[in-house]
């Protein structure tokens, strides 16, 4: 029924086995672990992940490794029901004494497993191989199996649970508490297997997709444990909690107090990275201004260089074209008084001399002396 409730909703578990089905103290059964659930789509209903137990994975999910257009419904939850069956007649489901990986080789390949002993009943082998069927369209929904002889002829469910109850209660007296059965991961990588059946191969190691398969049953794996873990824990603390309120209520508070630390130490460690930013943005804003105001002062220098070398410049030219002044007075000066010594007689010549004379004069300085020009003018 609780498939049944789960497939009427579009949901496939998609990892039934007995470690998943569990038993309350007063023999109410929990169909548990959805951690792999999924969610079929309203107009395709169908999935293509390879998800599962390997053990107890249906033919159709392992296709879905080796080829991308296989899929699958929620009647894959149907053949891990009957593997389950099988598991909590014989104690364990079939094929596993073998290496997981080669169980995901030979299920798909070999007729679907049967029940190994004849004392079983004609209604429970054929509901057995009824979900067994290796075609998946041609096995029948949930609603179906509730309507089989094995199913519809069961006691009362009062009944059914007093039952269960009976059983808790002797097992508990046997052998203390309950004991949980795992199916781990032992094998090696190379395990060869040499007593294979015929036509078997010995070894799995070149099955395509077989490093994709052990990965993925080894994250199964591993979040099987850490989900029964977690579902310990819990018991323990419900335990906890009926035997002794006042401890438990203490542990909780214990708890509550250890978060409230981890929280503080949370922030704390947040506001020293905050502040460990802010100093280092401090010292790149105070450095880039160092590197700023540097240029700046290199700037202004070379600005200053500039000034006083074109002042320079200017004021050497100045000097230059003094004394070139003063050189031109000097030689007026003389032929003033050659005139005078010469007389009357040579003054028109030398008037015509003085002219040209001014006139190159002229010349020379309106076309400037270059700074450093050391060339002088004697005169006549």
């Amino acid at each position: 029924r609780g498939l049944a409730h789960l497939h009427a909703h579009k949901v496939i578990h998609r990892d039934i086995k007995g470690q998943n089905v569990l038993l309350t103290e007063n023999a109410e059964v929990k169909l548990v672990d959805f951690g792999v659930s999924a969610q079929l789509d309203r107009t395709v209903g169908r999935r293509n992940t390879f998800i599962g137990t390997p053990y107890w994975m249906a033919p159709e999910v392992i296709a879905c490794d080796e080829n991308p257009d296989a899929t699958y419904d929620y009647r894959s939850d149907i053949w891990s029901l009957g593997i389950t069956a099988i598991e909590m007649a014989e104690g364990a489901p079939p094929l596993c004494d073998m290496h997981p990986m080669r169980a995901l080789f030979l299920i798909p390949r070999n007729p679907p497993p049967r029940l190994k002993s004849k004392k079983w009943s004609k209604k429970f082998i054929d509901f057995i191989d009824t979900c067994l069927i290796k075609t998946y369209l041609s096995r029948p929904p949930t609603e179906q199996l509730l309507k089989f002889p094995f199913i519809r002829d069961q006691p009362t469910e009062r009944q059914v649970r007093i039952q269960l109850k009976d059983h808790i209660d002797r097992s508990r007296k046997k052998r203390g508490e309950k004991e949980e059965t795992e199916y781990e991961y032992s094998g090696s990588e190379e395990e060869d297997d040499s007593h294979g059946e015929e036509g078997e191969p010995s070894s799995i190691m070149n099955v395509p997709g077989e490093s994709t398969l052990r990965r993925e049953f080894l994250r199964l794996q591993q979040e099987n444990k850490s989900n029964s873990e977690a579902l310990k824990q819990q018991q323990q603390l419900q335990q906890q909690q009926q035997r002794d309120p006042e401890a438990h209520i203490k542990h909780l508070l214990h708890q509550r107090q250890r978060r409230i630390e981890e929280q503080k130490e949370e922030r704390r460690r947040v506001e020293e990275q905050q502040r460990r930013e802010r100093e280092q943005r401090k010292l790149q804003e105070k450095e880039q201004q160092r590197r700023l105001e540097d240029m700046q002062a290199l700037r202004r220098e070379e600005e200053r260089r500039q000034a006083e070398r074109e002042q320079e410049y200017i004021r050497h030219r100045l000097e230059e074209e003094q004394r070139q002044l003063e050189i031109l007075q000097q030689q007026l000066l003389q032929e003033q008084a050659l005139l005078l010594v010469t007389g009357p007689s040579a003054s028109s010549g030398k008037m015509l001399f003085r002219a040209s004379l001014l006139e190159r004069d002229g010349n020379t300085s309106r076309e400037g002396i270059h700074p450093g020009h050391q060339g002088n003018t004697s005169p006549l």
